[in-house]
């Protein structure tokens, strides 16, 4: 559950970092141009947009590490088939 958490806000952030793309957009081709100011809130979207992203790669690492976890914890409770070495099969040299 904790995953949902941090999937949730780097959605937020996403939306938010588009939501300052688009107000660049409207300051960018607005009548006066407002090109400082666009430029500045352009730089802050870019920012956002990425933390949004960034959540969103640590949520999904987490939850797969969380899922070979859970497969490494059943995996050691079952017992083990035929004890065999690796390299049972293999031919010896002497």
């Amino acid at each position: 559950m904790r995953f949902w958490t941090r999937e949730v806000a780097g959605w937020g952030l996403i939306l938010l970092g588009l939501f300052a793309f688009f107000k660049c957009y409207g300051l960018l081709t607005s009548e006066d141009h407002r090109l400082i100011e666009g430029s500045a809130l352009t730089i802050v979207g870019i920012v956002i947009f990425r933390g949004g992203i960034h959540l969103l790669k640590v949520a999904v690492a987490a939850q797969v590490c969380d899922e070979v976890q859970q497969r490494l914890e059943v995996e050691s409770r079952t017992p083990a088939r035929g004890m065999q070495s690796p390299r049972a099969g293999a031919p010896i040299y002497r």
